[in-house]
């Protein structure tokens, strides 16, 4: 076991575990991309997937970052990156998730399953992410710190994607059973129509929905590194406004 003394091998043990996370992503993308039915569903998920190679690149970029940074104080190198360590949150997310595609579902309700997983993979590497980006933040890393918020910033992007694809397509044709006509009661009851789809006003409602949930969200912390609601130093020169902490909805001003 590794010793953690300071607060950079905290950010060194996180971002080795982001690296196992990504390596565990790689391998387990191209199933669900098989196994899902929705053409726009497929589509994201591939496009993740090279997203998500990039990101371990940009890992294996902060890694040297540090060691260039650790060597010039004249301390040793950081030692090996790669196969060191592995993620057991990501192992469970993504056993979790084989084994519900593995269940008797309908195409329909199969996709939605499959929204659900990826999901739930996309809010711990969220979180994952934003509390290593606070950490480099702390340090004054400003190189590994832009790495981190490049691929958290990606990361909110394809949650938000996969959210929009629930709400306005695959989830109501979860509901209906491929076509069929139901009625579906939130306040009230509402119809929907035979091809699987809501009306175009309600597409629209929701996409306006969801858009000002992300307006209101802007700079309120999901999971900490530190502190809630805290900024950056005053003494950095670039502007981290509407940003706190580990995987903020704010992005940071560059």
């Amino acid at each position: 076991m590794e010793n953690m003394n300071q607060l950079r091998d905290l950010l060194k043990h996180e971002i080795k575990d982001l690296y196992s996370a990504e390596e565990q992503i790689i391998e387990a993308l191209p199933k669900m991309i098989e196994k899902a039915n929705n053409r726009e569903l497929k589509r994201a998920l591939q496009e993740h997937l090279e997203v998500t190679k990039k990101q371990k690149g940009r890992l294996d970029d902060a890694l040297e970052a540090l060691a260039e940074e650790r060597e010039e104080e004249g301390k040793g190198a950081l030692g090996l990156f790669k196969g060191e360590q592995k993620c057991l949150a990501m192992e469970g997310l993504v056993k979790e998730g084989e084994k519900l595609m593995k269940e008797d579902m309908s195409p329909e309700v199969s996709d939605a399953a499959i929204i659900a997983a990826a999901q739930k993979i996309e809010h711990y590497e969220i979180s994952s992410y934003g509390t290593a980006r606070t950490y480099a933040q702390e340090l004054n890393l400003d190189e590994v710190e832009d790495l981190l918020q490049e691929t958290l910033d990606e990361e909110y992007e394809a949650d938000d994607l996969l959210t929009q694809l629930a709400e306005t397509r695959v989830n109501e044709r979860a509901i209906t059973e491929s076509g069929s006509t139901r009625q579906r009661g939130r306040s009230g009851t509402r119809s929907v129509s035979t091809s699987g789809k809501t009306s175009q006003a309600r597409s629209s409602a929701v996409t306006a929905k969801a858009s000002s949930s992300r307006d209101s969200s802007s700079g309120r912390s999901r999971s900490g590194g530190s502190p809630s609601g805290r900024t950056s130093k005053s003494s950095k020169s670039k502007s981290s406004s509407g940003r706190s902490n580990s995987g903020t909805r704010g992005r940071s001003s560059r």
